[in-house]
């Protein structure tokens, strides 16, 4: 009894006594304080032990899983079924208590419920026994397939009082008794029951088990099992009846057959319940197989090994081979191109091996693999002995000592149908053949194989791809880097001055450089812009890495190494005469300059668009910018081989950001993203940003900037720019050709050769659409950037006047053209042709030096010619374009004489430069390889560019010209 404790109370509560019923009926009461209690105050021990106590009493209800979902998870999980607690003998003497109709509901009932076939057939014997009140009774269960089933004992001599597991066969003691062989087969085989009074008395029993046993069989009756299908699925067998003359009367049979109705539903339950079980530990085993093939993905002999281990245990088979065929082969092979590369055997209880050339050459079981992978069927050969289809192929040679019984072969295929091995697996345990679910096994359990082969050895090819590559960039390396003898060469030539080599001019020309000194002139930036100091860039690793770069470009057209020079020195201009330097960064003017040099690297003479067309390696690796992506992967190989790296004694942060600027610059030089951030540097420009502190507006300037120098030939001289557009045109002509001619598409009209004459309305386009948008944000943002504005629009200009000439000529020599319309043409451009200068000046005609007294010359040169011209009389042109055709003849007669004349003045040339010249001029070095940089004579040097057709003389008329 509780009292609580004096004091701090009433009087009245101190002298009450609290018992535990009053307790009790106060909480009986109160449920909401009993809850409220155990949630604020109950510690976890004192739940689980109410929870405990509640579970042993049976007053917690769950929610009842159904009886198979339950067997279900205790058979997955390896449980055995729990075994009833009524024994066998009080539940015999409870089932005696009952009436006949009480009893067989009562049976029918036991076994209604139940889904495990050994508990199940255990019953139906023991609740037969008492039915029918036999002494004992065997049951088999059909096997095999429809055209050679079988019977295989589940359960023998079963009594009312004995165990399932004293009567249980298992795998080691079934009898297989196959349809028709004796009573139970003959039973199986007509459906109809039997019922022998004196079992010696029928030739078909067998007294072998009596002699054996002791026991005396006087009396069978033997009853098919039938399911709703009305096929048999077993047979059930009784002897003795305990009572009279042992034998079975009708009544007997009656209940027999009544029973065994009913019990073929819940036995057909039962097993399908257990294939589902089957099925399901099959499908994990196959799961568990393609995890575990998955894994093994670097070694093909681990792989097997696995393959045929996992097959043994899947098969219960004896032994496992696998045959790997040296390639993948379809239906149209020929069967002597197919071989086996590989073999791979395992026999029960021994070890893994690897089978020699002379196994696979004349094993038998090599040979039927081979039929197996040229026929691409499955061969299940069940009885060797028996079997004449292959009887050639299964003789076995001397030193064979496996003995044979039977073979089962499935071909492994890897995803796209083509057979890459061969299963096989042999001698079923316990005496059993191989069924066609141990087929549908194999053949599912050799897709996976087929997946891991597959893999596997694309894995090894990837290996051998890899280290081929490896080797492959080795020597690649070795070719990429200029040879020593070329830097060694290039370190001791002293380097000119800037003002010598005119690379703060806009209208720096590289033609008449020799290849060595434009090497010469990049390092030379670098120095200017004291980068090469500033980042501590030894003078050796500078010369080999310019060398490298130079070399890594291809001899295309245009977009070769001196394209990349002239883009370096645009740049170079633009950070000193353009006076951006001051907004730049070291990191940002060294990024800037090596993408310059690097940003068309392994250029190879034709666009993005043409790499897709042709699908080629690299539209596979990019699918936007592809060879910017290139260009900026060469860049940053050729920095990362060894002697090469300029950015070495940079910090791993300034050397990403200097990747990152580099990259951006070259990906910048992608017109088409130029066109979509043009906008975003306008509108700063029109902003007039000033300080251009923020990254991405950094990013953007230096985008256009490089976009600007990677256009600018079209801002230099008139002389200058007609050569470069020559060249670029020609370029893209080459592209055209080959579209046309291989890919069998029509180019672009750019790219186009037959529409070359409308390459200065193009170049007018090209103008107006890149060119001077980017040239005159650029002047706004920085005036002092304004001089390739201008030269911009003077080209234009240029261009655009050549186009109209080139329009009046068109219509000159239209087929429809009226006498008024041509008078009309040269009275309007009458003045135009006598002030137009036409000369078109040849490249080694170029002035060596720009003075005052070769400008007069040219000047009074070109005055002297256009007074000497005259106004054309219209009746003359009429007339000449009535005899076009015998103008084109003479045309064409000029033109051949006109060659002759270029050659001759070729060798004439090519003599002069021979004949030894007294100079000067002051040397640079002591290097007698390079030219006086002062001189500007672009002749010496045209083996830099592909031959450029030579113009007509100067003074020649537009008239004479098209003639």
């Amino acid at each position: 009894m509780y009292r609580p404790p004096s004091g701090g109370g009433t009087s009245e509560s101190s002298e009450q006594s609290i018992t535990e019923d009053m307790v009790t009926r106060y909480l009986a009461r109160k449920p909401n304080f009993v809850k409220r209690w155990f949630k604020d105050n109950a510690t976890n021990d004192l739940l689980t032990d109410c929870i405990r106590i509640k579970e042993h009493h049976g007053y917690l209800t769950k929610p009842r899983a159904s009886v198979t979902h339950e067997m279900f998870n205790n058979i997955i999980q390896g449980h055995r079924i729990a075994k009833h607690s009524t024994s066998p003998k009080h539940q015999y003497v409870d089932y005696m208590n009952l009436d006949e109709n009480d009893l067989f509901f009562e049976l029918i009932r036991d076994i209604a419920n139940e889904l495990n076939v050994d508990i199940v057939c255990h019953k139906i014997l023991t609740n037969v026994s008492i039915l029918t009140n036999s002494d004992r009774g065997s049951l088999f269960l059909a096997r095999g397939p429809k055209d050679a089933r079988y019977l295989v004992s589940k359960l023998f001599d079963v009594t009312a009082g004995s165990t399932l597991e004293q009567s249980l066969h298992n795998e080691d003691q079934q009898i297989i008794i196959p349809f028709g062989k004796g009573i139970a087969g003959h039973v199986a085989s007509t459906r109809e029951y039997i019922n022998i009074p004196d079992a010696y008395e029928d030739p078909r029993f067998n007294k072998e088990v009596d002699n054996k046993t002791g026991y005396r069989t006087h009396s069978i009756c033997c009853m098919p099992i039938l399911n709703r299908d009305n096929v048999v699925i077993g047979i059930a067998q009784i002897i003795n009846k305990k009572t009279g003359t042992h034998e079975f009367t009708s009544k007997d049979i009656n209940v027999f057959r009544n029973y065994l109705t009913f019990c073929g539903l819940g036995l057909s339950n039962a097993q399908l319940f257990e294939l589902s079980i089957q099925e399901y530990k099959k499908n994990q085993l196959l799961l568990n197989l393609a995890r575990n093939l998955f894994r093994e993905q670097d070694d093909l002999e681990h792989l097997v090994n696995k393959i045929t281990t996992e097959s043994q245990g899947l098969m219960q088979c004896a032994r496992c081979c696998v045959y790997i065929l040296d390639r993948a082969i379809s239906p149209t092979d020929k069967p002597e191109d197919i071989h086996f590369s590989k073999g791979f055997d395992m026999i029960y209880g021994e070890e893994f091996k690897v089978t020699t050339n002379d196994f696979l050459e004349n094993s038998r079981y090599a040979k039927i693999a081979y039929h197996v992978a040229t026929t691409m069927e499955t061969v299940n050969i069940n009885e060797i002995s028996n079997n004449q289809s292959l009887t050639h192929l299964l003789i076995s040679n001397v030193n064979d000592t496996f003995e044979l019984k039977n073979l089962l072969c499935v071909p492994i295929m890897d995803g796209d149908g083509r057979v890459i091995g061969v299963t096989q697996v042999m001698n079923k345990l316990h005496e059993r053949v191989f069924t066609e679910d141990d087929v549908t096994i194999i053949e599912a359990f050799s897709v996976f194989c087929g997946l891991g082969i597959h893999n596997t050895r694309q894995y090894e090819n990837v290996v051998r791809l890899t280290a081929k590559q490896n080797v492959a960039f080795e020597v690649l390396s070795y070719h990429v880097v200029a040879s020593e003898e070329d830097v060694q060469r290039i370190v001791h030539i002293s380097i000119p001055e800037a003002n010598q080599l005119r690379l703060y001019s806009w209208e720096f020309n590289d033609m008449i450089l020799t290849d060595d000194e434009t090497v010469l002139a990049s390092i030379r930036m670098f120095t200017e812009l004291e980068l090469q100091k500033k980042f501590r860039i030894p003078h050796d690793v500078i010369c080999r890495w310019m060398l490298s770069v130079k070399k890594n470009y291809r001899p295309v057209i245009y977009h070769n190494w001196r394209h990349a020079f002239n883009v370096a020195q645009t740049m170079f201009s633009m950070l000193t005469t353009g006076g951006i330097n001051g907004r730049m960064s070291d990191l940002e003017r060294m990024g800037l300059l090596i993408a310059c040099l690097s940003h068309d690297l392994d250029h190879r003479g034709t666009n993005n668009a043409f790499q897709a067309k042709v699908d080629a390696p690299l539209a596979k690796l990019y699918s936007t910018s592809t060879l910017e992506h290139h260009h900026f992967d060469q860049c940053i190989m050729i920095l990362q081989t060894e002697g090469n790296n300029i950015l070495q004694t940079l910090s791993p942060d300034d050397y990403k950001l200097v990747v990152h600027y580099i990259e951006l610059a070259i990906l910048s030089t992608d017109l088409a993203l130029y066109f979509r951030k043009r906008g975003d540097f306008q509108k700063l420009v029109d902003n007039h940003e000033e300080h251009w502190t923020d990254p991405g507006k950094r990013d953007l300037l230096r985008g256009m900037m490089m976009t600007a120098c990677d256009v600018a030939a079209i801002c230099k001289p008139w002389e200058m720019q007609q050569v470069i557009a020559k060249l670029v045109a020609s370029e893209f002509f080459q592209q055209g050709d080959i579209e046309r001619n291989q890919l069998h598409v029509e180019p672009i009209p750019m790219m186009d050769r037959a529409k070359k004459d409308e390459l200065p309305k193009m170049q007018v386009g090209f103008i107006d659409s890149i060119c001077l948008p980017v040239y005159k944000m650029l002047a706004e943002a920085e005036p002092l950037l304004a001089p390739l504005y201008d030269g911009c629009k003077q080209n234009r200009e240029n261009w655009e006047k050549i186009q109209q000439e080139h329009d009046k000529l068109n219509l000159l020599w239209a087929e429809n053209v009226s006498q008024e319309a041509l008078r009309k043409i040269f009275e309007t451009s009458q003045l135009n042709l006598q002030s137009k200068d036409l000369d078109k000046i040849p490249i080694d005609k170029i002035p060596k030096t720009k003075n005052n007294n070769n400008n007069n010359r040219k000047s009074s040169s070109s005055t002297s010619i256009r007074e000497q011209q005259k106004p054309f009389d219209p009746e003359l042109i009429i007339t000449i374009h009535q005899n076009k055709g015998a103008i084109d003849t003479i045309r064409g007669q000029i033109t051949e004489l006109r060659h002759d004349v270029n050659q001759l003045r070729t060798e004439i040339h090519n003599r002069q430069i021979k004949t030894p010249v007294s100079n000067n001029e002051t040397r640079r070095g002591s290097n007698s390889d390079i030219n006086n940089l002062n001189q500007t004579s672009v002749s010496h040097h045209h083996h830099h560019h592909h031959h450029v057709e030579q113009p007509v003389a100067t003074g020649h008329s537009s008239v004479c010209i098209i003639l």
